[in-house]
């Protein structure tokens, strides 16, 4: 990540890490006065210790803010889209579905599977997305408990109905983060461990609401 005044951390150099330089200056110079006879080169080895304190904690300011970035993305995916099929999958009640001809097609849970990609890298999330919209349709489901239908990318084979899905929201990263995506290399090594923060984040949901989602017929896999 380019630097950002953002996340450096201003309070702690104030309160914190400036007067530490002191601190240091004056421990430097008592446990080895011949070395450092002078009380300005002490408080230089100081300020200079207290600078990499400084960059430590801005590197966990940055690593902190993508976490949280990509953990908050995560839950409001899993809650809008992959827990809301799970939970879809969970009823025994036959799920209508409205396909671009205008036709209803009906399956029950054990007809459906749904296959979401979750992308190791930006190139891998546009790559995915790509193959996902290129080979499938766009169904709406028509599900009693919501006044709306959503839409889903699926195909049907013979009496079956495969859902395709992938985390559209990890788009939106390089807006929050646009310097981290200036170009394709950059953001090919920062979206990296940013969306593995994502994967562990939606592994750690499933868990939690694996009573009230079909984990079964929620197929992961890595692209």
């Amino acid at each position: 990540m380019k630097l950002s005044l953002k996340f450096f951390p201003i309070k702690d150099l104030f309160y914190s890490v400036v007067p530490t330089a002191g601190t240091y200056g004056g421990y430097i110079q008592g446990a080895a006065p011949k070395l450092f006879p002078s009380i300005w080169a002490a408080i230089g080895i100081g300020l200079f210790l207290s600078a990499i304190l400084a960059i430590i904690f801005y590197i966990e300011n940055v690593k902190a803010y993508r976490k949280s970035l990509a953990e908050i993305l995560a839950t409001g995916y899993f809650m809008n889209f992959t827990g809301r099929l799970g939970k879809l999958l969970k009823t025994k009640t036959p799920i209508h579905f409205q396909l671009p001809d205008n036709t209803i097609r009906t399956f029950t849970a054990n007809q459906i599977s749904v296959e979401i990609g979750m992308p190791k890298t930006l190139a891998a999330l546009n790559h995915y997305s790509e193959k996902v919209e290129m080979n499938s349709d766009i169904l709406y489901v028509r599900e009693e408990t919501y006044s709306e239908p959503f839409w889903i990318r699926a195909n049907i084979k013979e009496d079956h109905l495969i859902i395709y899905e992938f985390p559209r929201t990890l788009f939106s990263i390089s807006r929050y983060l646009n310097k981290d995506f200036t170009n394709q290399e950059s953001a090919e090594k920062n979206s990296r461990k940013i969306y593995s923060y994502f994967r562990k984040k939606i592994d750690q949901l499933r868990i939690e609401y694996s009573s009230e989602i079909a984990n079964e017929r929620l197929n992961f896999i890595k692209v």
